[in-house]
């Protein structure tokens, strides 16, 4: 007879973990597939593994009164199965931090004190990533041995927190837990980060307005409204010159007289496709109506194309969590479409035309 400490669970039968991951609820099927390698790849298999391909809303709690005692944990919603999974987490008050990207069960924070880490909704485990040098200005060294200087003093943390760091991407390994965090200050300073690096890199000479991450590549729309893009399979990025389909290609849209862009996103489909996504505002006859309009370049003529539809394919930012903000009063809700709030145009925003 054996005792329970004599099994190795890792020599189960494949069929019998199919079994057991799938009779499993989300949260535990997504923390027992990680017990190692072999329950990793069964899950793979499993019909609960469609969970990763879709969109949760995930809530962080946030600071109502500091003589009440406060609960740090967050609210998962799965809009499937229109369930709501109750996260403790023991490390940093989440309330204090923010969110800034997602990728699988993963999300990139960054605390007032402009700590970046990596966090598993599920397990709550936590990567941290390399500190910022805050010495009277905010400082990001560099691999070169040299620095920049922002134009923030440190005592303005939220400002930089809250308004000048909007746009990031996260890509992870689950598995091998290999990661790149890339992110853009004020709409024109890039820095990334791969595991292994001892410091951020900093792209020069371009000022770059948003980006996506797909296969080692990182794909970025430039103020001049160009594509570059780097490869991340080496040491430090190298840009992609003679295999860049969109090189020396601007896009550029004329917005009609009742047309008003909001926002301009790069996102890369599942087959490789770049699209560009406009989120705009169009009023006619005193109605507003928020719009989004999708551009694909065609390859043949080099020329942008808007198009209608994505065929088969689905376009999710954040590759699997979506990502809200909580009021604290209201109820998460399926059958909802929920925006970031600066997806869409706001009501603060003036008519200026942006170009």
């Amino acid at each position: 007879m054996t005792s329970p400490g004599d099994v190795d669970w890792s020599e189960m039968c494949p069929d019998a973990m199919q079994l057991i991951l799938e009779s499993l609820s989300c949260s535990d099927f997504h923390r027992a597939r990680i017990v190692c390698s072999k329950w990793y790849s069964v899950s793979k298999s499993c019909v609960a593994g469609l969970w990763n391909r879709y969109p949760w809303l995930i809530l962080f709690p946030q600071k109502i009164s500091d003589s009440k005692p406060f609960k740090d944990y967050f609210r998962l919603f799965d809009p499937r199965e229109g369930k709501t999974y109750m996260i403790r987490y023991l490390g940093d008050k989440l309330f204090e931090s923010r969110s800034l990207a997602s990728h699988g069960n993963w999300i990139l924070m960054m605390n007032p004190s402009l700590d970046f880490y990596v966090l598993n909704v599920f397990t709550c485990e936590r990567i941290d990533l390399p500190s910022l040098s805050l010495r009277g200005q905010v400082r990001f060294q560099r691999k070169d041995g040299g620095g920049i200087f922002l134009e923030h003093p440190r005592f303005n943390r939220e400002t930089i927190i809250n308004r000048h760091i909007e746009t990031a991407v996260l890509w992870i390994d689950e598995k091998a837990k290999d990661f790149v965090v890339s992110w853009i200050y004020n709409a024109q300073y890039l820095f990334s980060y791969k595991k292994g690096d001892d410091s951020w890199w900093h792209l020069e000479g371009a000022k770059c307005l948003h980006m996506a991450y797909k296969d080692q590549k990182l794909c970025v729309y430039t103020s001049d409204h160009l594509i570059k893009i780097f490869d991340y399979s080496g040491d430090i990025p190298v840009e992609i010159i003679e295999e860049n389909p969109y090189l020396n290609h601007p896009f550029y849209y004329d917005p009609k007289p009742w047309e008003y862009i909001w926002k301009r996103r790069l996102t890369i489909t599942t087959s490789g496709d770049v699209l560009i996504i406009l989120s705009l505002k169009g009023v006619l006859e005193y109605q507003e109506k928020p719009l989004f309009y999708i551009f694909k370049m065609n390859l043949k003529g080099k020329e942008w194309e808007r198009v209608d539809s994505l065929g088969n394919e689905i376009l999710v930012f954040g590759d699997g969590i979506t990502l809200a903000v909580a009021s604290g009063k209201e109820e998460i809700r399926g059958g909802v479409i929920y925006f970031v709030p600066d997806d869409v145009w706001p009501e603060a925003a003036n008519n200026d035309r942006c170009l």
